[in-house]
């Protein structure tokens, strides 16, 4: 076996399904052809001819490009070109209401300059395209857009070709040589997404497993990566990786310990799926030890070169979320066997996030003023920008007394905003739900002002520097407001309508209540009864090398250091942050909440 395709850790077990687990995976089957299904035929060939629609498009502006920096006819013929499909759609998991990322490829004298401008212009005038935004500062610049109806991630490189051959391999590490920083992200798109094929053992059930996942994570919102969940490439490696350590087990069984493993996985140790190795290309491979990647939290690492974190923007807080609710996850996975394979909505009911916290913000995001024709690029551009800086808003939180700190990744239309404050009524809002934590108390009062307007601050900075504000254009625009509820009663009704209406919501707080008092008490009288255990257990912690073959049981301990949060430098410049500062929308009052 070539060392590329070789697993980073032993199999657990090779063990084959019994006929139980063959049951129960049918019926798991059965629930997911209901609950997510596929697409049909017609809607699987309405994206093929999608793709072959952009295709074409991207062909021929190639072509024109270089005709209009005076080649002739036949060379900007034969320069070629190549569009690539990678992530879900590429592994042919073919969900209703998937997007599509496609990566193009471009021959040298076509450049990531033409891709933002040309052919831009080119996609804003075609009839079928419909809210494009162009994502240029981004660590994988891209134009999202709907085309006919279907989201698209347009990605661009250009390699150092004057043209592209018809027999160029892209999972060749060669095809790196020479190429930038971002061409080489987005290469490492369907290099990666090749390669995890390559890698699992049992391909159909592995599409099994991952559809699984992605289902149970959108239902209980933690699939967002740029806010500080995992995306579709995490849930893809960890799947992969579950399957690499249970070769020949059913896919329930696949389900159940993808669950156990992730829920007692001692990060940051890192999940691979082969050994990590230098091309010899100048391209830099994660490693635990340098720079920010020693602050990394929960490093699941891509199986192309050059390796790198896939999941480099989950915090502290976003992993304590998802290990709480894989360990229930779990739970609910086994009461399920214990029932013959039934009993599957349980394990992918909607999250109870609306009724689950004790307060939340809003945070709402519209422009205000702006003229006509630059209202649609503005608020996509804006409403963009502050979805993937959200994040940081829970990491200033985090320093509060504040517990079971989380951010929904779910878009809600306005709450507190009026039509006549927002431009054209448009605008979109997500929620922070959190609870209070008495024991970090001090005093009565809890005031979330200064945390809140750090946040914007740091918010406004970031979009000064990457010029959604300019002279023209200001905070006075570019608007998000932050306001308060002080239960999920006050929360509008859209806010419950996965679980059933305010009605079925109110009922199932009084069941989490419940819960809840009885974990407590239980939980009371389990110290009452050992006082001190859980103080004198200890970790193992070891230190191993990323390339070494070991066995997953033994990674349970994993590395253990103590992990700061990171910090962004403030950005932007002073005197206009200290303009925005109170003037972008925020409670008038600020937020403070009494507690007694």
């Amino acid at each position: 076996m070539p060392e590329r395709l070789r697993p980073s850790y032993d199999a657990i077990s090779s063990a084959t399904p019994s006929a139980f687990d063959l049951a129960c995976s049918q019926r798991l089957r059965e629930f997911m052809a209901t609950a997510s299904p596929q697409l049909d035929q017609q809607e699987a060939a309405h994206r093929m001819n999608i793709l072959a629609a952009i295709t074409t498009i991207f062909e021929d502006w190639v072509k024109s490009v270089l005709i209009n920096q005076g080649l002739p006819a036949e060379v900007a013929n034969a320069a070629g070109g190549k569009v690539y499909t990678s992530g879900s759609y590429r592994l042919g998991f073919n969900e209703k209401g998937m997007d599509l990322d496609i990566i193009c490829v471009a021959p040298k004298q076509v450049t990531r300059v033409d891709f933002f401008a040309s052919l831009k212009a080119i996609l804003e005038d075609h009839d079928s395209v419909e809210n494009l935004s162009a994502i240029e500062s981004a660590v994988v610049p891209m134009i999202a857009m709907e085309f006919d109806g279907v989201d698209i991630d347009l990605l661009f490189a250009s390699v150092p070709l004057d043209a592209i051959p018809r027999d160029w391999d892209i999972n060749d590490d060669n095809v790196l040589r020479g190429v930038d920083s971002g061409a080489e992200k987005t290469l490492n798109g369907p290099r990666v997404t090749n390669l995890i094929e390559r890698l699992v053992p049992n391909f159909d059930h592995f599409v099994q497993l991952v559809r699984c996942v992605r289902y149970w994570a959108k239902r209980r919102g933690l699939y967002a990566n740029k806010m500080g969940y995992l995306g579709g490439v995490n849930y893809n490696i960890l799947a992969a990786f579950i399957c690499q350590l249970y070769p020949n087990a059913a896919p329930v069984l696949l389900l159940e310990r993808f669950f156990h493993i992730l829920t007692d996985w001692k990060w940051p140790t890192p999940i691979l799926l082969t050994p990590q190795y230098d091309a010899g290309l100048g391209f830099e491979t994660w490693d635990n030890s340098y720079g920010s990647n020693r602050f990394h939290v929960m490093p699941i690492l891509t199986p192309a070169y050059p390796s790198m974190n896939s999941s480099y923007s989950t915090s502290r807080q976003t992993l304590e979320v998802m290990q709480e609710e894989m360990a229930s996850a779990l739970e609910r996975v086994r009461a399920c066997l214990k029932k013959e394979g039934t009993g599957w909505e349980e394990v992918f009911a909607p999250t109870d996030f609306a009724v689950g916290h004790s307060r939340y913000l809003c945070v709402e995001i519209f422009v205000k003023g702006l003229p006509e024709h630059l209202v649609t690029p503005n608020y996509n551009g804006w409403t963009g920008f502050v979805e993937s800086r959200l994040r940081k808003l829970i990491e200033y939180l985090s320093y509060l007394p504040v517990c079971r700190l989380r951010l929904l990744p779910k878009k809600f239309p306005l709450m507190t905003v009026g039509e006549g404050e927002a431009q054209n009524g448009e605008g979109l809002s997500y929620l922070v739900g959190f609870d209070i934590d008495r024991n970090r108390m001090q005093g009565d009062q809890l005031d979330l002002t200064n945390k809140v307007e750090a946040f914007k601050v740091e918010l406004y900075g970031g979009a000064f520097k990457s010029k959604l504000i300019t002279e023209e254009i200001t905070h006075k625009e570019l608007r998000v407001k932050i306001s308060d509820f002080a239960s999920y009663r006050q929360l509008p009704d859209v806010c419950f309508e996965s679980l059933g209406g305010r009605e079925a919501a109110r009922e199932l707080h009084k069941k989490l209540r419940a819960q809840r008092k009885a974990a407590e008490k239980a939980a009371a009288e389990a110290a009452g009864l050992q006082p001190s255990n859980a103080a004198h257990q200890s970790s193992e912690s070891s230190t191993t090398s990323a390339g070494s073959k070991r066995s997953a049981a033994e990674v349970g301990g994993g590395w253990e250091e103590s992990h700061k949060l990171q910090r962004e430098e403030s950005m932007g410049n002073g005197e206009l942050i200290d303009g925005v500062a109170g003037r972008s929308g925020a409670a008038a009052g600020g937020f403070s909440i009494n507690l007694q």
